[in-house]
């Protein structure tokens, strides 16, 4: 029996270390990309980060109305005759 409360007790530092590095492991992440969208010193790449991201956003807007429009018939949406 004390070998089981032993190993229990193992097992769950185990996973409260993981736990805990894995949340350090994004909390830098994070910081980074923070990092390099505001404080870089080519200001270039944020603007470019920037149309990436608006360029996705659109081509994806796109999709889901071609979609859309393929499998209803909507007038107002599709401006379909």
């Amino acid at each position: 029996m004390y070998r089981f409360f032993v190993m229990l007790l193992l097992i769950l530092i185990l996973l409260a270390t993981c736990n805990g590095c894995a949340f350090m492991v994004a909390k830098e992440t994070v910081k980074v990309i923070d990092m390099a969208l505001t404080e870089s010193p080519n200001p270039d790449k944020k603007e470019k980060i920037l149309i990436k991201q608006k360029e996705k956003k659109e081509r994806q807007n796109q999709k889901a109305k071609d979609f859309y429009c393929s499998k209803v018939k909507d007038n107002e949406r599709c401006n379909n005759d």
